[in-house]
């Protein structure tokens, strides 16, 4: 995972090699309801479970608490995703890449809010993001790559439907040569820093 990440918006331009997946996007269709979404995006229906690498974790929340680079997290019972790495060893999980607190939700509403039609997202962690564009009428159809098989293994299973397609494969690769054309796209990779890889930031192609 060591390209130009400033690569990765490319399939959804209007110059893109295209193919037709059954329809574009849904015309008059009812505007996405924001609280609708944001709750569909919760990870309440992945189960707790461990898998190399990677874990699930859920912890219930008696009541608010700052965390660093967080916030404020209300009470609750919150899911997070997290990852051993050989700097995190000391730490009781590891890194928690994801979690579906209101903060880290807020983060990605407004994509979810205005995706439409086929619409591509680069990185599972929870699936989040993947359920709140499912809430959106306007949404057709999201594909979804994912490289690491761990994570696919916690989280695809609570994904599975008509209106999804989850690829396993290095995003950064896949999306050069994938002859898809895609209507949005989504860019949140979680990347190993400890091994030297690139510290990438979200991208949205809208």
């Amino acid at each position: 995972m060591t390209q130009n990440p400033a690569d990765l918006p490319a399939l959804a331009r209007s110059d893109a090699p295209a193919i037709d997946d059954g329809g574009g996007p849904r015309q008059g269709q009812r505007k996405p309801d924001p609280h609708q979404i944001m709750i569909a995006a919760r990870a309440t229906l992945i189960p707790e479970a461990e898998s190399g690498l990677w874990s699930v974790k859920r912890c219930f929340l008696p009541r608010a608490v700052f965390v660093p680079k967080m916030g404020w997290v209300p009470t609750g019972t919150w899911t997070t995703l997290f990852r051993w790495t050989l700097s995190t060893l000391n730490q009781k999980f590891g890194e928690g890449v994801m979690n579906d607190t209101p903060n880290e939700l807020k983060t990605h509403l407004q994509f979810m809010m205005q995706a439409r039609g086929r619409v591509l997202v680069t990185g599972l962690g929870l699936g989040c993001v993947v359920r709140g564009l499912l809430a959106n009428p306007r949404v057709d159809h999201v594909v979804v790559i994912e490289r690491e098989i761990d994570v696919l293994k916690l989280v695809g299973p609570s994904l599975a439907g008509p209106r999804v397609t989850i690829i396993q494969a290095d995003a950064l690769t896949w999306v050069k040569k994938a002859p898809r054309r895609f209507d949005c796209a989504y860019h949140d990779l979680w990347t190993e820093t400890d091994e030297g890889e690139p510290d990438l930031q979200i991208v949205t192609w809208i």
